[in-house]
């Protein structure tokens, strides 16, 4: 796939669109995990058959530890290597092999696994379950369950950092990676409450404005989660955008936010900076103004994942600094 359609399948994925201390005891599941897939479960529970309902309301039973799984999604690639022993991934999407984008790369290049680009591939490689996108293709789905595979659908247009945080926990109780879940469930969380301490008491919430590529997040997405769990306001929600729209660079200059947060290929941070600054609209910004423009690489800026404790991590170390104890 060339750059521009990698860049078009993420965005895409966007327009769906990206607390307490952690816990280490069992944690119950409630059924609801997205708007539709079902489960119920307790983590730390070992016992056979497993059973769900996934997104498309497809009952899903798996009777003995998963073995070889194969997954179908950029966002899913990145929860099953956090999960799973790598060997053990035997399909992924192409972007997991794209270093522009992916936090996996150094194991879909270790391991080699096949590229779930048609139900051919899949099916030769028979693999113990198949996770694919909600967003997905449902012919897709349906070919490759026809042919004897248990798929599971996960819903992965994440609008709140609970939902991730959820189908951490989730995507272990189906791999039987519930150990290695719990642990990174537990980062995860810890991730989210390092972000909330290192806001100062008592100080203004910064306004926050992510654009990338003519296009900004309103409400509904997970951008605007992880603004309001850093202690900001969100700006494009702030002016009654919803999900991932198109915004002019005139907009922005009226919105005048504090913060713009954008994302680069990489190795491109500086150069994309250096184009926003540039911008006659863009120059007159608080944000600009005060240099605080940050572009990430799209590995930290772009994941719907465990890994989206990175974008945390960085957004809430930009705006606050690194606090005591945080």
């Amino acid at each position: 796939m060339s750059a521009a359609g990698v860049l078009g399948m993420i965005a895409g994925v966007a327009v769906a669109l990206h607390f307490a201390q952690a816990y280490t005891g069992p944690l119950e599941i409630p059924r609801t995990i997205g708007p539709y897939g079902t489960a119920n479960f307790t983590t730390g529970d070992t016992a056979y058959p497993r059973r769900a309902i996934d997104a498309e309301g497809y009952r899903i039973k798996i009777s003995r530890p998963v073995k070889t799984i194969g997954s179908q999604s950029w966002s899913i690639d990145e929860f099953v290597y956090s999960l799973v022993p790598p060997q053990s991934v035997v399909a992924v999407s192409e972007n997991a092999y794209d270093r522009r984008y992916s936090n996996v790369y150094e194991w879909a290049e270790k391991f080699r696994p096949a590229i779930t680009a048609n139900p051919e591939v899949v099916l030769k490689l028979n693999p113990d379950l198949l996770l694919v996108s909600s967003t997905g293709r449902s012919d897709f789905t349906d070919l490759v369950k026809n042919g004897g595979i248990p798929v599971f659908r996960l819903f992965t247009a994440f609008t709140s950092l609970d939902e991730v945080g959820r189908t951490i926990l989730l995507v272990g109780y189906l791999t039987g990676g519930e150990v290695a879940a719990q642990r990174v469930h537990e980062e995860f969380q810890q991730a989210i409450q390092r972000a909330k301490k290192r806001r100062p008491a008592g100080a203004v919430a910064p306004r926050i404005l992510g654009y990338t590529a003519g296009y900004s997040y309103g409400g509904q997405t997970l951008f605007d989660d992880i603004v309001r769990a850093a202690g900001g306001t969100n700006v494009g929600a702030e002016n009654g955008l919803r999900g991932y729209e198109a915004v002019n660079t005139e907009q922005i200059l009226h919105w005048n936010p504090e913060w713009i947060i954008s994302s680069a290929a990489q190795g491109q941070p500086d150069s994309v900076l250096r184009r926003l600054m540039e911008d006659p609209a863009i120059a007159l910004t608080t944000a600009a103004r005060k240099g605080q423009v940050l572009v990430l690489e799209n590995s930290v800026f772009l994941p719907m994942s465990p890994f989206t404790r990175l974008f945390l991590d960085v957004l809430s170390e930009a705006l606050y600094g690194t606090a005591p104890g945080a």
